[in-house]
Order: structure tokens, then sequence, then C-alpha cells
């Protein structure tokens, strides 16, 4: 089952840049905030929270609300690396009871005006729902130059440490 986490995410998020800059730490705040809000509604039951925070330039990325805003992020994407940080937090009646956060290094192609326009309309607006305006999983390969770490992390939740956790816990 899915949930709708009972927190404003963006309220949340600016309070949090308040007192740190850090996106890994961010993202950290952010996933368990995200589990503990479910958590008190379903405390009989496991809850897993996460968020993803980008980083190109000691800049946080924000999702854009538009396709002129994705065209934007991806020429500033162009040609560089950024980092991918993703955290994942598991709470049992109101307690954490597992967390973890993994960083990937993606590199972005140079891309020429072209070339971002034509990815921008093979992906049409799903690519609003992305952080980096790109999907792993779709279209977003081939922008990519090279991937340094945790695939799965790319796109969206680093499942192997995750199965790794629920593993141990099963055992």
């Amino acid at each position: 089952m899915s949930k709708k986490p009972n927190i404003s995410e963006e309220k949340e998020k600016i309070k949090i840049k308040r007192k740190t800059k850090n996106a890994r730490l961010i993202s950290k705040k952010l996933a368990q905030l995200k589990a503990l809000s479910i958590s008190k509604a379903y405390k009989k039951n496991v809850v897993v929270g996460s968020d993803t925070m980008i980083v190109c330039n000691k800049k946080i990325i924000d999702k854009v609300k538009n396709i002129k805003e994705a065209k934007a992020k991806l020429t500033f994407l162009s040609g560089k690396k950024h980092q991918i940080y993703t955290s994942v937090c598991v709470c049992f009646n109101t307690k954490i009871i597992w967390q973890h956060t993994e960083r990937t290094t993606v590199h972005i192609r140079n891309l020429n005006e072209r070339d971002i326009s034509d990815y921008l309309k093979k992906c049409k607006k799903d690519i609003l729902k992305s952080v980096g305006c790109y999907q792993a999983e779709g279209m977003g390969p081939n922008i990519f130059s090279k991937i340094e770490g945790d695939f799965y992390n790319v796109m969206g939740f680093p499942i192997i440490h995750f199965l790794k956790f629920i593993r141990k816990e099963i055992h």
C-alpha cells in the first residue's frame, strides 16, 4: 500500500535548509519525516519513506514545474557531473528501525540545444516528475556519459541496500 506523507514537503525542506545546506542531511531528514508521519497512523505496519536530492556545483537542484524549466535545467547539467543522494528510512510503531543514504554520481554528456529539444519531445511531461529531468529506466541513459555508483539510486531507490536490510531482518 502506498500513502502520501502527512507533511508539507516543501515547508519542511525550507525549514531544514535554514539549518543546513548539506543535501545528504536534508534528504535523510525528509525521509525520516515522511516515514514517521505515516508510521503515526499505521503503528502496526512497517513504513518506508524516502527522499532524493541532487547537487551540481554545490547547488541543490529542485524539481521543475514545466518544460521550459526542464530545458534550462538540462542546459545547466550538460557536460557536468552531479551527485544524487537518496535516503531511505524504515519505521515501525513510530520508531526508526533502519535508515540509509546512498550517493551516486551521474555524468551528463555535452548536450546542444537540439539534443535537449529532441530529448524533451521524446520524454514529454513525464520528465517533470524527476528531479534531474531524466529517468534512468526510460530515456535518461541517452543523455548520460557515465554513472559512478548504484544505478538503482539513479532510478530513485537504493534497492540493493534495502533488500540487504530486509534479508537481515528476516533471518
